[in-house]
């Protein structure tokens, strides 16, 4: 169910990592095996684990920096519960986050 005008971040781990994703962006959440589903954007994310929703998260802009080691640039960064958290764009998901992701490292695409 999606509700456009819904606040704070949904927060999700995934290999390894803590990622968030505007609450009001989310349009449907399913379980997917082991793991979740999550339609956002028109996409797949997948996530391992749902950690919940926040609605007060500080979010500050990705360090330019970043883009040396991660070309994959973040929508930015925040801290919750002292745990780095990455905050995506649902327009331009990592490739951590995407269903597919694994499927087209299966085939050999990259």
């Amino acid at each position: 169910m999606s509700v456009p005008h819904a606040p704070g971040f949904l927060l999700m781990r995934r290999a390894g990592g803590v990622w968030g994703i505007a609450n009001g962006s989310v349009e449907g959440l399913a379980r997917d095996g082991a793991g979740y589903r999550i339609a956002a954007g028109g996409e797949a994310l997948a996530a391992d684990e749902i950690l919940g929703v926040v609605e007060d998260l500080r979010v500050w802009p990705a360090a330019p920096a970043l883009r040396r080691f991660w070309p994959e640039e973040p929508a930015g960064v925040a801290v919750h519960a002292g745990v780095p958290v990455v905050v995506v764009d649902p327009r331009r998901l990592p490739a951590v986050l995407r269903c597919d992701a694994g499927e087209d490292e299966d085939e050999g695409h990259e």
